[in-house]
């Protein structure tokens, strides 16, 4: 009854949890040229030849390793896809619509309080704006 035991799982609440998780994501999928963020893997083809060579790849090394996925949480042939809160199109990388959207909606701030969480705000589409820093810096001063 007593000895040694195993995880299948990692508990909540574990420190490292996400660090081996990532770690073993990494190792589970290394070589398929995929983009990996902790749960979150997102895959490009330059045709639909490509995806699908690539989507039986991914799915063939998932089995070997153990790694399941959620189907309804999985995308497949979309020409754009929210990840991370970006948006991957086959044009390129956008600022994802409803994170600008927010941002947009935010009432005039009040306070200093309000104000640095609007510049925080910014901070994310400062890959998308040239000189968002000179631009936002008089609102900085205040």
């Amino acid at each position: 009854m007593f000895g040694r035991f195993k995880w299948r799982r990692y508990p909540f609440g574990i420190i490292s949890a996400q660090d081996e998780y990532q770690y073993r994501m990494e190792e589970a999928f290394e070589g398929l040229g995929l983009g990996r963020i902790v749960d979150d893997i997102a895959g490009v083809g330059t045709s639909k030849e490509d995806h699908d060579m690539q989507l039986k790849a991914v799915l063939q090394r998932a089995r070997e390793k153990g790694v399941k996925f959620n189907r309804e949480k999985c995308v497949f042939n979309a020409t754009a896809i929210p990840y991370f809160g970006h948006l991957l199109t086959t044009e390129g990388v956008r600022p994802d619509p409803n994170k600008t959207k927010v941002i947009a909606e935010m009432p005039e701030p009040r306070n200093k309080e309000q104000l640095q969480t609007l510049l925080g705000m910014f901070n994310y589409l400062s890959r998308y704006i040239p000189n968002l820093s000179s631009l936002n810096q008089p609102l900085r001063e205040l």
